[in-house]
């Protein structure tokens, strides 16, 4: 029991706690799962609620809560969104609910979730959220009074005071050691590395980059440290042997002049001050991108540094030749004298070579600037053109259709009728009537229409045998009964196949 617990836990009696420690789902995974425990497998109801910032926090944890003990024979439903949080909610109860606020709102109001048997809330990464959010009132307030409430944080703010005194009243206060009482003097450089996912996955890249002779890995919690050493017996690392030196797990314990300590998540300040004691050449951390400043709290007050891979060391040296490159062919074209001129009376002043990396910032702060002022114009550009399609739509929705007479009514057969028919007269020159006799046809009399190829008056007409067609022109013909034909009955029919034994039937 720390002094910030026992000041309160004298006079204060309460089921309600409230711990600082830093935003590590193990860490806030073990404090959940008493909750979890007092659950039965066979409830139908969903007994511990838990309150994150985000999505990706409600993912991250509901992962953590997965790998204890306490989480076998349970259903654990991390309600990143409201769609996938309505199914999963409606296939089956959940005995622990995940979620942010906004949506597990939505879901009570939805009816898709049950608070009304719940035994426990946790507030997680509480500093994270707003205690003046309705959707937070909301939730609360389906909650029953007797069910035991949770906070984790790292800092008491004034919105995290404000969540104790409405939801977590008289709550005893548990401060974890997450920062040393004294600066560590001599403490070694602490890089990060900020992962989405569990620190483990990244493991492996950073022993590839580093590449030590030697590495110490810490962990705090039993099922990262097994999955730990499950990556690193892959990687072809043992406990036994010659290559137990080359690479082991640790829960605390650093081997004196390490060559390398990988921190999986955040350690505690007790932990940190074992490794500084051991004095190793480098301490790299693989967390979150919310962990960066409980680590920041450990080595004040000094600064973290990012870790940098080979791959980005290799891209940064690419870039460099790069302007080099640019330099040596401008050198080889000649200097002009005009920047000579105006760079000369800074040589009283400055080395050539900080004039020159200057002159580098320069280029770098403009070529990024440029690249920014493009980003933004396509960005307008975009904003316009979705303006545009929407005050489309809007206008076409606010203008109202053209009404559509039914098929085959009479009065639109008669309609369309008249108008194609005083259509056409207005074009073609005359009034339809029903007398088809004494309507003209076309544009007027037939003669008056125009020909676009010639009058048909220039060809002579005439009967059509007057009429030439080319060269067969002077070949008559004769009329067909010049060309006598005998009779059928003259020429005797020969044997056909129809024909029965008795020859044949006759003429037809």
């Amino acid at each position: 029991m720390t002094a910030s617990e026992r000041e309160t836990a004298g006079s204060v009696r309460s089921a309600n706690l409230a711990y600082v420690l830093p935003p590590d789902w193990s860490r806030v995974a073990r404090l959940a799962a008493p909750a979890l425990e007092r659950s039965t497998r066979e409830s139908s109801t969903t007994s511990l609620l838990i309150i994150v910032p985000d999505a990706a926090a409600a993912v991250s944890l509901a992962r953590a809560i997965a790998l204890l003990p306490a989480a076998a024979g349970r259903r654990i439903v991390a309600a990143s969104t409201v769609g996938r949080g309505k199914r999963l909610l409606a296939a089956g109860a959940a005995h622990a609910v995940i979620g942010a606020p906004a949506a597990l709102a939505t879901l009570l109001a939805a009816s898709s979730l049950k608070l009304d048997e719940a035994k426990a809330v946790v507030f997680a990464a509480a500093d994270s959220l707003d205690a003046d959010d309705a959707d937070i009132a909301a939730v609360m307030a389906e909650v029953p009074k007797a069910a035991a409430r949770v906070l984790t944080a790292l800092h008491f703010t004034p919105s995290v005071e404000a969540l104790l005194e409405r939801y977590l009243h008289k709550a005893r206060r548990v401060v974890e050691d997450v920062a040393p009482a004294q600066p560590i003097a001599g403490a070694p450089t602490l890089r990060y590395l900020t992962v989405a996912g569990s620190p483990v996955d990244a493991l492996a890249a950073v022993l590839d980059d580093v590449d030590a002779p030697s590495a110490t890995i810490l962990t705090a919690d039993t099922a990262t440290a097994d999955a730990a050493r499950a990556l690193i017996a892959a990687l072809g690392y043992s406990d036994a042997g010659p290559t137990l030196a080359l690479a082991r797990v640790s829960d605390g314990d650093v081997e004196r002049n390490s060559a390398l300590v990988v921190l999986l998540g955040v350690p505690t300040a007790t932990v940190w001050g074992k490794v500084a004691a051991a004095e190793p050449a480098q301490v790299v951390a693989i967390c979150t991108p919310r962990d960066r400043e409980a680590l920041q709290l450990l080595v004040a007050p000094e600064r973290i540094q990012p870790f940098v891979g080979k791959a980005s060391v290799l891209k940064a040296r690419a870039a460099e030749a790069k302007q080099r490159a640019e330099l040596r062919r401008v050198l080889a074209d000649g200097i002009p004298a005009r920047e000579m001129l105006a760079l000369e009376p800074l040589l009283g002043e400055f080395d050539g070579l900080e004039i020159a990396a200057a002159a580098l910032r320069l280029l770098d702060q403009a070529r990024s600037g440029k690249a920014e002022a493009i980003a933004e114009a396509e960005a307008r550009v975009h904003a316009v053109m979705k303006e545009a399609a929407k005050e489309a739509a809007r206008s076409d929705a606010e203008s109202p259709a053209p009404a559509r007479p039914a098929f085959g009514s009479r009065e639109r057969s008669h309609d369309r009728g008249s108008d194609r028919g005083s259509d056409r007269g207005s074009v073609r020159g005359g009034d339809r009537t029903s007398d088809r006799g004494e309507r003209p046809r076309g544009f007027g009399a037939r003669g008056d229409r125009p020909k676009p190829f010639g009058a048909r008056g220039d060809r002579p007409s005439g009967p059509r045998g007057d009429k030439p067609f080319g060269a067969r022109g002077d070949k008559p013909f004769s009329p067909r009964g010049d060309k006598p034909f005998g009779a059928r009955s003259d020429k005797p029919r020969g044997p056909r196949r129809d024909d029965g034994p008795r020859g044949p039937r006759g003429p037809r």
